[in-house]
């Protein structure tokens, strides 16, 4: 009988093309090395990314003013390879695409999803700071997989490095504002 480990590994190699042995070679393909998720690379324009994808704002998803400001896709498939994706969401950071997120619908699709990240970034995640989610950092592109412990269900942001400074700055600064507002009378 086969083991559960080499099963697993049998699984991945037959479900997902992209995540390969940690032996060999990253994929061209993969975010860290493409710099880009699904063809657009980080840090286009809104108008570049619309030459490949039919995005549509969410309405309501910001506050105005804000510099973020999230998309969805009509055409979108959510299979990547062997893995089901549930809503997919493209961040952009004063107009260049910054980030995307999606998340899994079961711990069956987590671990595909970790696995795929593993050989990916050809590295074990560590946890972040605050113990809460596994980052994946990258040369150009890094990820952070968030696991609720009793669904399985996961999410996972892949985002722009050379963005992230900038993005880090635009929630310092909407923090800022919200405290001070949260003691404000309401309308002022």
């Amino acid at each position: 009988m086969m083991s559960a480990r080499l099963l697993a590994a049998a699984l991945l190699t037959a479900l997902l093309p992209l995540a390969a042995r940690a032996t060999e070679p990253v994929p061209e393909t993969f975010p860290d090395r493409a710099k880009a998720f699904g063809g657009v690379p980080f840090g286009a324009t809104i108008d570049e990314a619309k030459k490949s994808w039919q995005l549509e704002q969410v309405e309501g998803a910001s506050v105005p003013d804000d510099p973020v400001s999230i998309y969805l896709r009509e055409e979108e498939s959510l299979v990547f390879g062997g893995l089901v994706a549930r809503e997919v969401i493209y961040y952009f950071l004063n107009g260049k695409f910054y980030a995307v997120s999606f998340s899994t619908p079961d711990n069956r699709q987590t671990t595909i999803l970790r696995e795929a990240l593993g050989a990916g970034y050809g590295a074990a995640p560590h946890e972040d700071a605050a113990g809460k989610s596994l980052v994946w950092p990258g040369e150009a592109v890094s990820a952070q997989l968030l696991v609720n412990p009793s669904t399985g269900e996961g999410r996972v942001v892949l985002f722009s490095n050379e963005l992230q400074p900038e993005y880090e700055k635009t929630l310092r600064e909407a923090a800022s504002k919200t405290a001070a507002q949260l003691g404000a009378k309401p309308g002022a």
